[in-house]
């Protein structure tokens, strides 16, 4: 888990169809709403500069907007994305060794998400990432639950979508992060390719999620240096940087690998 917070660092169509429409390209674009636009990027920024500000008041900031554009517009979209800011929110505080805000922000991710009605497979994928993460904050018997709770939910989401990228990157960090003793470590590299062979977003849109495939590379590269499996890893460190020329952990993965 240490290897995700510092490949986090270096650095999903949400409830209905209608998020992309004009009417809602209309609404993030009014006085009473936050503009999504590029929403992803603005709290992985807002993440990154929390250690050099050694303040996370930026991305509460974009958590409050997220929060109140919701009560304003009803649209799970907002919620989403206050789940992913929450997500961020809690690694923030688990760097900085505040295990107690870490687990509130990240329970409330967990909330938030649970809350969407009519989930479709960006939301289940997202909640399986948050519970997850989840289980190094818990103790037993909850964290038993909690990894339950992040298999059900990644096994709903390539239901409802088997060509979702973020469901295979989920599906493999899980695996990564399951111990061997209990039957992790099968199926990182296959979840993994499958990742990396699929588009970050079926059609271009700066509202929706198009992260994990970036993620998937590093986490492939890192299982075949765990494995000792070298010309794989180098393949995968090459490939991965040509798309992502800025990822801290393929470059150091590089660096590892004399290339």
């Amino acid at each position: 888990m240490k290897n995700l917070i510092i490949a986090l660092i270096a650095l999903i169509a949400i409830s209905t169809p209608t998020t992309a429409s004009s009417n809602f390209t209309e609404s993030v674009k009014s006085n009473n709403v936050i503009d999504l636009t590029n929403i992803q990027e603005k709290i992985i920024n807002a993440f990154m500069s929390s250690f050099a500000d050694q303040s996370n008041s930026k991305i509460t900031s974009i958590i409050d907007d997220l929060s109140s554009s919701y009560e304003n517009n009803k649209n799970s979209l907002f919620l989403y994305w206050k789940g992913y800011a929450l997500y961020y929110n809690s690694i923030y505080y688990l760097k900085n060794s505040d295990r107690t805000n870490s687990k509130v922000a990240l329970t409330n991710g967990i909330k938030v998400l649970e809350s969407i009605k009519n989930k479709n497979s960006e939301d289940y994928t997202l909640l399986s990432m948050l519970k997850s993460f989840s289980c190094q904050l818990l103790e037993f018997p909850e964290v038993v639950q909690a990894s339950k709770d992040a298999t059900t939910y990644i096994e709903q989401a390539v239901e409802l979508d088997k060509n979702n990228l973020r469901a295979y990157y989920v599906l493999a960090n899980n695996d990564y992060y399951t111990p061997e003793s209990y039957g992790g470590g099968k199926s990182i590299e296959k979840y993994a390719l499958k990742a990396i062979s699929l588009p970050a977003q079926k059609i271009s849109n700066p509202y929706l999620p198009s992260w994990g495939k970036q993620e998937s590379y590093e986490l492939l590269t890192n299982y075949y240096i765990k494995q000792n499996n070298l010309e794989k890893a180098k393949k995968y460190v090459e490939l991965g940087l040509i798309e992502f020329p800025n990822s801290h952990i393929l470059k150091s993965n590089k660096s590892k690998l004399s290339l």
